[in-house]
């Protein structure tokens, strides 16, 4: 072991530029293995963090074939009730923007302060099916409709380092799901759930009676636990084949479904979902990384061969046998991977120390994931001691005579496979650049889509109910008392930063219909800049007309044949004669992940609409008109908790896995490209050293450095010509593949395909020329004499 410490002792001092290089490169290569594969756990473990995971499920409702995991709150309870092998259920309200986060404040007179924390109501049993851990207080206090549990987290950012047991939380609003309690007392405080779970750090307190005997209005989360995971499979047909479905008055064919609940991020039905396809990709472009690192270790070393092979073969003509050597080399190689890896490990601190990768969810601190680093430490070693294997056995493969003599060089069979490493590389970073290109450009059509309103100069405020419902006028008025503000508008939910809106029963010529209900006020449409090109918009007189007005999309009207002056029922609010007052253009407030929006607007329902839409004149300046709006609501609540929002930071979280997946793309083909390089530079490095007399010899006869320059760029632009046509169907694949998560998408144009080309080809011209000009500026006398 010391002749292997002392070899690479003097490689490293013999060869330090290389070897620097080679170091550097496989640490950054490891690092982002580390990075990426902790991400991908990180996903693939999602939910699997509750102790009872393989036992529970979520009950969703199927109709005709489509699952729906929102149900009616009597039928919820009726699947919990209907067999002795569920151990435990419960109903939980999904937290979406009219029953999450609620206006609160702790502390008293002076002392107040406001949060909007979210909430969701529940049976006492949720704490026994989600094993919830607590470090304070009552598992079962749930069972008082006064107490609530929060997490451990939001205890100190309420209540800092007192204890939270016992205080009270003043509700500012009402919580739909609860009667009319304002004071709600801390019972438990529960250790926080890890980020990778359905069920969230929030506030959890019981559910009254809302709706207990209501089978139509889906509202509810429906989780079961059973007392063996076996007995789902039987309970699920059992039930669909005893259960009166008739009861739900639906006109489809429906039945249950159980989704175990390890399956529910990938399904695509949950409030979180992943895309399994993403992380086969993050996956794949981990392994990438690791073989393009190694290759470019075997490319260095191969590369080294020339100045390192007459050490080595006269150490075998002096007793040194071939295995010894070998053995030696592989050593080294192993020995330098573990360095390597050693200095991903800080690189890896560094980056979560500094908050560098924020767009990765998961907590990339390495000390948290044990036992995935000591897994990437084996993978690292199988990567350098397979990284050393061939340049060990080809370095000792030559006859000691011939190196002496300087008669060695490159066998056709090694240069075969030094150009299919270098050309898996080029495959590997034309793939990640055209991945890259592709995802940035879909992201910016996402961001710029017409979706119909005018998106520009909209300042988005969530006030709470009691604000809206009290002073909504005041606040009206002192809002448009500056000069810079247009109008103000108001609608239930934030529209435009979700997939999906509430979606009441409706009937057309008595037939069912269906179609996003988003309830606005009066002037909505004026200020988001819909035009109704049918029929009107809507008037003031419509809000008090005592009947519910609708203007619907074209999309809407396409698939029902509705009318401007005709009616439709609303089946759900048993109103059978709502009037169709216009028809708007193309208008679309779900991502672009779904396809068309069917969407009726609604005046009339005299719900309460506390997200305001401000609109700011042109010219006027964004600063000072935030300022005047965040003025306005403190005068009216000095400790409401106000946040801005314009629709850049709306569509921002609307698509934020999309910008994380560009950005991770992005950060890998750049790497990529640079390990690339490395290699591309040892290949060139080991080509010049084998070719020096060729080159001298060029030269002697009247060949230019502009000819030799060339010559050598041939070589390799045709290796590259070759793995570019290789390159651009296996990402058009993969792309093609990604863009189906889109019912909108951007085209793939040839551009995208050729830009990638391009910048391979220049990085490829620039690093050969250079290695290749220094070898053929260089002294004929000093190469032949060195040969």
């Amino acid at each position: 072991m010391k002749t292997v410490f002392r070899n690479l002792s003097f490689v490293l001092k013999r060869f330090s530029v290389a070897s620097m290089l080679n170091i550097i490169g496989l640490s950054v290569a490891f690092a982002a293995f580390i990075v990426i594969m902790i991400q991908v756990d990180f996903e693939n473990r999602f939910d699997h963090c509750h102790p009872n995971a393989e036992r529970i499920f979520r009950v969703d409702l199927v109709r005709d074939g489509n699952p729906y995991g929102i149900l009616p709150r009597a039928f919820a309870d009726a699947v919990i009730a209907s067999s002795p092998h569920i151990s435990e259920g419960t109903i939980i309200t999904p937290i979406n923007e009219w029953s999450g986060n609620f206006y609160i404040t702790v502390g008293k007179g002076a002392e107040s302060n406001g949060f909007k924390e979210p909430f969701q109501t529940c049976y006492p049993s949720i704490t026994k099916i989600f094993g919830f851990q607590f470090t304070e207080g009552d598992p079962d206090c749930l069972k008082d409709p006064e107490k609530i549990i929060i997490p451990k987290s939001m205890s100190q950012r309420l209540f800092g380092n007192e204890t939270a047991i016992g205080k009270q939380v003043h509700l500012q609003e009402n919580l739909w799901t609860k009667d009319s309690m304002k004071d709600l007392t801390v019972g438990g405080i529960y250790e926080d759930f890890p980020d990778n779970t359905q069920i969230k750090n929030v506030i959890y307190t019981r559910i009254d009676n809302t709706q207990s005997n209501d089978w139509y209005s889906s509202n509810y989360l429906c989780y079961l636990l059973f007392n063996d995971k076996q007995e789902a499979g039987q309970f699920e047909t059992d039930f669909n084949n005893k259960f009166d479905f008739s009861v739900l008055n639906l006109t489809e064919k429906t039945d249950i479904r159980l989704l175990p609940l390890t399956d529910i991020y990938f399904s695509k039905t949950g409030f979180r979902s992943g895309n399994a396809n993403t992380v086969r990709i993050l996956f794949a472009i981990a392994l990438l990384i690791i073989i393009i690192a190694s290759i470019n270790y075997i490319n260095f070393s191969i590369a080294m061969t020339p100045m390192r092979i007459r050490s080595l073969n006269t150490k075998k003509i002096l007793g040194s046998s071939v295995g010894r050597l070998r053995i030696s080399l592989i050593s080294e190689a192993v020995i330098i991977a573990l360095m390597a890896w050693t200095l991903s490990l800080m690189w890896v601190f560094i980056l979560t120390e500094y908050n560098l990768l924020p767009f990765f969810e998961a907590d990339l601190h390495p000390l948290k994931h044990i036992p995935l680093v000591l897994l990437t430490a084996l993978i690292v070693l199988s990567a350098g001691l397979i990284s050393g294997l061939y340049p060990a056995f080809y370095s000792t493969s030559f006859q000691p005579a011939l190196v002496l003599k300087g008669n060695f060089g490159v066998l056709p069979a090694g240069r075969k496979l030094r150009i299919a490493l270098i050309g898996f590389q080029y495959v590997t970073s034309i793939v990640l650049i055209i991945a890259a290109i592709f995802i940035q450009k879909q992201n910016l059509y996402l961001r710029h889509f017409d979706q119909g309103f005018d998106k520009e100069q909209i300042a988005v405020v969530k006030l709470n109910r009691d604000l809206y419902q009290n002073s909504r006028d005041s606040y009206v008025n002192e809002l448009k008392s500056y000069s810079g503000i247009e109008d103000v508008a108001f609608s239930k939910q934030t529209l435009g930063a979700s997939d999906g809106y509430t979606s009441y029963g409706l009937k057309y010529k008595d037939k069912e219909v269906f179609g996003y209900t988003l309830e606005v006020s009066d002037n909505f449409l004026d200020v988001m800049n819909i035009a109704v090109p049918e029929g009107r918009s809507f008037l003031p007189s419509d809000v008090t007309s005592g009947n519910l007005t609708f203007v619907v999309n074209r999309s809407f009207q396409q698939r029902t044949g509705i009318s401007a002056g005709e009616t439709i029922e609303m089946v759900s609010w048993d109103m059978p004669n709502c009037n169709v007052i216009g028809i708007t253009g193309d208008v679309k407030f779900t991502s672009l992940r779904r396809g068309n929006d069917d969407i009726l607007f609604l005046v009339g329902s005299r719900a309460p609409l506390p997200v305001s839409y401000i609109r700011i004149k042109a010219g006027t300046s964004i600063p000072e008109a935030v300022k005047h709006i965040r003025k306005t609501v403190t005068d009216i609540d000095p400790t409401f908790p106000l946040e801005v929002e314009f629709y850049d930071e709306i569509l921002a979280n609307l698509y934020q896995k999309e910008e994380h997946l560009n950005k991770n793309i992005s950060l890998l083909s750049l790497l990529a490209i640079l390990i690339s390089v490395v290699g591309i530079f040892g290949l060139v490095m080991f080509d010049t050293q084998y070719r020096r007399k060729e080159i001298v010899l060029r030269k002697v006869f009247g060949s230019s450095t502009r000819e030799i320059l060339l010559f050598f760029n041939k070589a390799y632009l045709l290796i590259l010509g070759v793995c570019f046509l290789l390159a651009v169907p296996a990402a058009y694949y993969a792309i093609d593949r990604w863009m189906e998560n889109f019912a909108f998408k951007t085209p793939l144009s040839w551009w995208g395909f050729a830009l990638a080309g391009v910048v391979v080809l220049l990085l490829t011209v620039t690093i050969v020329s250079v290695q290749s000009y220094r070898a053929a500026i260089s002294n004929p006398v000093e190469s032949l004499k060195t040969e």
